[in-house]
């Protein structure tokens, strides 16, 4: 059985990794680019570091698309906005592979002209990987991947091959499953990522220096998720719940327990540590550093398209989008400060 990965970063090159280690009788293939990619090229390996400790597994990997030829499930993880692109690239070698997208945007109308329905799976990841060095990829959190339909239907027969491929993974705290709304959880985790973006722009940890900081809860963090809220419901979509730690629920009522005085400060004490020395670490945020194009138009910026294309305004997040394209394409972007970020809010939500 053949797996392929199109354009594999941390995710796809995680995942495979953990693929080709429970199954033996998996050929598995990277589709790589960039830096990370030729570091993968050069080695045909792939160093994972996680719950396990560190390892280094071997693989084909390449940077033509014409090696995904003869899969039977090919992932797509490239950037949202890559979608297309990758996609006319790929689409004479997809032949018969069932098709699975773990990206962060909202983009199944990408596929429609690339994929029939019935071999179309979305994913939602609620992992964070991050590419620590060249050719080597750590788990930061573990969670939960979901599995399910297009559009937001039921899951489908083939998303039940996909969430059966990943039953022979043995790792703490990572698990598999189906979910009937997909679309809910995606944004759920949608959700969860525009938050953190917003913490990207003043290159702040998002746990210690954004959620822990009381300004930027009160002024940034817990704006950004009424608002992604209220979109939501207006739109009559409905959110569900992520299984663990990574979801909009809890991640909104640990913001609302901070604000107890004696009981934030333990919260804070309690979680300092363990996030100082590994940090969330959002592919935005490297992407800033690294001078490159965001994704921020799939994330922030997707609730904005779907505030107006329901009548209303989303404009927390439309200001998000807007000093985030201020710090694109900047080698060294100088970060803007909370409080700055805190007066351009106030200066472009405030009638």
């Amino acid at each position: 059985m053949k797996v392929s990965f199109l354009g594999a970063g941390a995710i796809g090159a995680m995942f495979g990794a953990l693929l080709r280690e429970s199954r033996s009788d998996l050929q598995v293939r990277l589709v790589v680019r960039g830096v990370f990619g030729d570091e993968l090229m050069r080695n045909q390996c792939v160093e994972i570091v996680g719950p396990w400790g560190q390892k280094k597994v071997s693989m084909g990997c390449s940077s033509n698309c014409n090696d995904i030829a003869g899969s039977d499930f090919v992932f797509v993880t490239v950037k949202s906005q890559d979608t297309q692109s990758m996609l006319e690239d790929a689409a004479s070698y997809l032949g018969n592979a069932t098709v699975i997208s773990i990206q962060n945007g909202i983009n199944d109308t990408a596929y429609a002209d690339f994929v029939p329905h019935d071999r179309l799976v979305m994913g939602m990841t609620s992992t964070n990987m991050a590419v620590t060095k060249p050719g080597q990829v750590s788990m930061q959190l573990n969670g939960v991947t979901m599995f399910g339909g297009p559009n937001g239907n039921q899951a489908n027969q083939a998303s039940r091959r996909v969430a059966t491929l990943f039953q022979g993974i043995r790792v703490p705290g990572l698990h598999f499953a189906l979910h009937e709304n997909i679309l809910g959880i995606r944004y759920n985790k949608l959700a969860i990522n525009a938050l953190g973006y917003a913490s990207c722009l003043s290159n702040s940890n998002f746990i210690n220096e954004a959620i822990g900081a009381k300004h930027w809860r009160r002024d940034i963090g817990l704006p950004i998720v009424r608002e992604c809220r209220s979109v939501l419901k207006q739109a009559s979509i409905q959110i569900e719940r992520i299984p663990g730690r990574s979801d909009l629920s809890r991640l909104e009522k640990l913001m609302h327990l901070m604000e107890i005085p004696l009981l934030g400060q333990i919260i804070r004490m309690a979680i300092h540590s363990r996030f100082e020395r590994n940090p969330i670490v959002f592919s935005l945020l490297q992407d800033l550093r690294r001078g490159k194009k965001t994704e921020v138009d799939s994330i922030n910026g997707q609730f904005v398209k779907l505030a107006k294309r329901i009548g209303c305004e989303a404009p927390i997040n439309d200001t998000i989008v807007s000093l985030t394209h201020e710090l694109e394409g900047k080698p060294n972007p100088k970060f803007i400060a909370h409080e700055e970020i805190i007066r351009r809010l106030h200066r472009e939500t405030t009638p």
